[in-house]
């Protein structure tokens, strides 16, 4: 498949896209990481056409808009993916988040939705990760933008990153990416705005489209169970587990993803049609 391009997705927004012949897939990395920790799983799917979007504060989209909400910003790239003829959503950790919020905007408008590593506003949290995010706070107020925070962040407990280090390809792909984001976040309070959010289990009873939950083996208990409400509230759901992994998921063993995703789609490209037609 063709290697991808950065563009300009307007609206503040960058994207990167792999171009393919197949179904239209959007993809929402998770925090502090862009839409190039994707490529590996399109390279294994080289049919679809892929648009992985820069969420606002990483890679090289703009800095979240002060006083957005999750509703606007999953309004926000939820316009831009529908003009890019986009009928499937992968998303990953905090990009459930927004995943989910442009299901719940857009109820009939996507064939499928991949969630890895799910969670949703209002949902069971991690007391670690709070403690995490809390200290890179203190850090940045302390220090500002330094590579102390990548390594606060990807080695300290409830280590989110396990599993990364045995591979180094992947090791080091997450390190790069992680050593560029600027940190904006932690000194403007945006990411706390956006995860206030709460999405109700009538929201998301309504969204329409198939959604798939991938929830690593050794996953956080609060990403477990925030998986299992889901499955719970959604009218159309399945989830899988993928063995010998963690947070990271689909990112860790994409071999394992992949698969399991294409069939996803496929199950649902009668009806990714019959949406485009409409």
């Amino acid at each position: 498949m063709p290697r991808s391009v950065l563009v300009n997705l307007g609206d503040g927004l960058a994207a990167r896209i792999a171009p393919g012949d197949g179904e239209r897939v959007l993809w929402i990395h998770g925090y502090t990481l862009d839409s190039g920790c994707w490529e590996p799983l399109w390279q294994l799917l080289p049919n679809c056409h892929h648009l992985g979007v820069d969420l606002p504060g990483h890679g090289a989209s703009l800095p979240f808009r002060a006083g957005e909400g999750l509703p606007a910003l999953a309004r926000r790239i939820g316009e831009r993916a529908l003009a890019h003829g986009v009928r499937h959503l992968v998303a990953h950790s905090i990009g459930t988040l927004v995943a989910l919020q442009i299901a719940i905007e857009f109820p009939g408008a996507f064939a499928t939705v991949v969630l890895g590593a799910p969670t949703f506003g209002g949902g069971p949290e991690d007391p670690q990760v709070f403690l995490l995010y809390d200290a890179l706070q203190e850090l940045y107020r302390a220090q500002g933008f330094g590579p102390e925070l990548r390594d606060r962040w990807m080695r300290s407990p409830p280590y989110l990153f396990r599993g990364a280090e045995a591979q180094p390809e992947l090791w080091q792909r997450l390190w790069a990416i992680v050593g560029r984001h600027p940190w904006w976040e932690l000194g403007d309070g945006s990411l706390v705005q956006l995860c206030r959010h709460s999405q109700l289990p009538v929201q998301i009873r309504q969204i329409e489209a198939a959604l798939l939950l991938l929830v690593g083996e050794h996953e956080l208990e609060s990403f477990k169970r925030a998986a299992e409400l889901i499955r719970r509230s959604a009218v159309n759901c399945r989830r899988v587990y993928l063995p010998e992994v963690g947070h990271l998921c689909m990112l860790s063993d994409p071999n394992s993803a992949y698969p399991i995703i294409e069939r996803h789609f496929q199950s649902y490209a009668e009806k990714s049609r019959a949406i485009t037609q409409g």
